[in-house]
């Protein structure tokens, strides 16, 4: 089973959201801790990637992370909502 690390951003970044959205994005990390590759693997520059998918009260929320399978880590970069989720996400990996 992987371990979930949150980056300082990641949290700074899900403070923001309401908490309904917090909880449910920590229940989808504890799922992703038993099958990492749940999320969809990224393209282009973030193929290094995966996005997990889910919705609250009608909107589409992504969390991006890194599995690092060595050192038995999935690394949370992003949780955010769908709208500019990919622009922020390329924004931190200049």
């Amino acid at each position: 089973m992987h371990q979930v690390v949150i980056t300082p951003s990641a949290k700074k970044e899900s403070k923001k959201l309401p908490k309904k959205v917090r909880i449910v994005a920590f229940e989808a990390a504890q799922r992703l801790k038993v099958n990492p590759y749940l999320g969809e693997k990224l393209s282009g520059s973030l193929n290094f990637l995966y996005s997990f998918h889910f919705k609250i009260e009608g909107k589409d929320y992504r969390l991006a992370y890194a599995i690092d399978d060595k050192n038995k880590l999935i690394i949370v970069h992003l949780i955010q909502i769908r709208e500019n989720f990919y622009q922020k996400l390329k924004r931190l990996f200049r």
